[in-house]
């Protein structure tokens, strides 16, 4: 990670990586991407497999996931320092350009109002910190754009340094991790702020940045977008949607992004640095 990367990424909670697949990979990727549109349940499991597999521990994106989510002592060659708990794909078409069958998010709008992993003052071992001049991203997001993004025509936004606020964001429930009932909502979603990306690009953000999903409105092409999301080895926030059938499939050293989250002690003779399936996250 670069000192400007760290700079902005500390600044505002989320940085954009422009050009980074090639355009072989980016027509490869996008259609595996495209043939499970529709089907909601393969969106949630799609992405840990064929070509898109490799974004998981893409090589652009792993030396800055080390950085934000790892302590020195747990580096090596052998395994990663960190682990993935969650991806999905999201197709968005321009709205009343589809059915509501075939374009199911744009309807129900999912996330749309923003939200947080934790509210502000919450703290938790998902929450934003830096210590020692280092920054502990607590659960962090990574979104491969396959397609061109404009920015205010459907991308996710940001309220930018959001993720090291100190005072509630003004609803009545100060443990609520979004902004409903807030008084200051339409200030909110004001001072958002979006991004322009051409494709093959990648936005990291950590999720305790307050953020939001928007309806695509972009009239020259959907957006689709792989969501990948990343945590410590000391914490766990989603419930993993991957069988262990396709992790063994996986090679060995991404096997390891989805090992267990103890660390004290050993199994199988070793300590928690590779995959088994009775080292799994569940």
């Amino acid at each position: 990670m670069t000192n400007e990367q760290k700079f902005f990424y500390d600044l505002r909670g989320w940085i954009l990586i422009p050009n980074v697949l090639s355009s072989s990979e980016i027509d490869e990727m996008k259609a595996e991407a495209y043939a499970c549109d529709g089907s909601r349940p393969l969106r949630n499991s799609r992405g840990y497999v064929g070509s898109l597999q490799k974004l998981l521990d893409y090589p652009a994106i792993v030396g800055i996931l080390t950085e934000i989510l790892s302590e020195p002592y747990y580096l090596s060659d052998g395994y990663y320092s960190f682990r993935c708990e969650n991806s999905f794909i999201s197709i968005r078409h321009r709205a009343g350009t589809v059915s509501k069958e075939q374009d199911s998010e744009n309807y129900l709008q999912i996330n749309d109002l923003p939200h947080v992993v934790r509210p502000p003052q919450q703290a938790n071992a998902m929450r934003y910190q830096v210590k020692g001049n280092k920054i502990y991203s607590g659960l962090t997001r990574v979104v491969w754009e396959l397609e061109e993004v404009k920015a205010g025509q459907g991308g996710t936004t940001f309220l930018s340094g959001s993720h090291k606020a100190n005072f509630n964001y003004g609803g009545p429930d100060p443990y609520r991790p979004n902004i409903s009932e807030s008084p200051w909502e339409e200030s909110i979603r004001e001072a958002m702020e979006g991004y322009s990306c051409p494709p093959g690009s990648v936005v990291i953000f950590t999720e305790s940045l307050i953020h939001a999903a928007n309806e695509w409105t972009n009239p020259n092409n959907p957006r689709c977008a792989v969501f990948n999301c990343y945590n410590s080895l000391w914490a766990q926030w989603y419930l993993l949607n991957l069988d262990h059938e396709i992790i063994e499939k996986m090679p060995e050293k991404r096997r390891s992004l989805f090992r267990g989250t103890w660390q004290l002690g050993e199994l199988n003779g070793s300590r928690n640095h590779n995959y088994a399936k009775n080292n799994r996250s569940i």
